[in-house]
């Protein structure tokens, strides 16, 4: 993950939760991963630094330290120090996902959560303008899933330490193939079809979601 990797892996809360522990501040990324106090306990840890030692992704070096791979380096890195967040909640009547995307300026990934409290990370180019893999998050599951609804919450991680509400957008998709927006300021669009739509939502994020993200307007 130097900003140019793509390749997805996949990592367990243990070791996400081992990572977070061996920094000097956890700062919000537990509570926006759903790790819990229970998830810094010994136990758990010691299982997160095991996982990751066998999947070699860490090596034990001299001083009874380890080295990490250099993709689990730049997770370490992101959740340490992020620079913002933005959350992708997707409900429909039966059933729910979500993604998060977390932006430390030279690293920014997606992290799915998956069966099994295991996650899926997506590395984001530094290249890619990061409204696109948002809506494509949101493609997949509206198409998957009538009526349904994928709201967009951005935040600094600053105002989201002190509990300022997150900006908000949100595209949904009715049973009779519809689509709206609702956007920032509480206004609702109606769209043609989907592309018409994340038109739309490009638009919302752009006012509302990271400096890398406007830079590519």
């Amino acid at each position: 993950m130097d900003g140019t990797a793509t390749d997805q892996f996949s990592m367990t809360a243990a070791e996400l939760s081992f990572l977070l522990a061996s920094g000097d501040r956890p700062g919000e990324a537990p509570r926006l991963l759903g790790l819990t106090d229970a998830d810094r306990a010994d136990a758990v840890l010691s299982a997160g630094i095991g996982s990751l030692l066998l999947r070699h992704l860490a090596a034990p070096v001299e001083g009874n330290r380890i080295d990490l791979a250099p993709a689990v380096a730049a997770v370490a890195a992101a959740l340490h120090r992020p620079r913002a967040f933005v959350q992708v909640g997707l409900t429909a009547d039966d059933h729910a996902d979500g993604a998060l995307l977390i932006d430390a300026d030279r690293f920014r990934f997606l992290v799915g959560g998956r069966a099994y409290r295991c996650y899926d990370i997506t590395p984001i180019a530094a290249d890619t303008d990061v409204r696109d893999p948002l809506l494509a998050v949101a493609d997949r599951f509206l198409h998957r899933h009538r009526p349904a609804v994928a709201t967009f919450n951005a935040t600094s991680a600053f105002d989201f330490a002190r509990g300022v509400q997150p900006a908000r957008t949100a595209l949904s998709a009715a049973a009779d193939g519809t689509w709206t927006v609702v956007g920032v300021d509480g206004t609702a669009s109606a769209a043609a079809d989907f592309d018409a739509a994340a038109a739309l939502v490009r638009d919302e994020l752009a006012t509302m979601l990271l400096p890398s993200a406007q830079a590519q307007q």
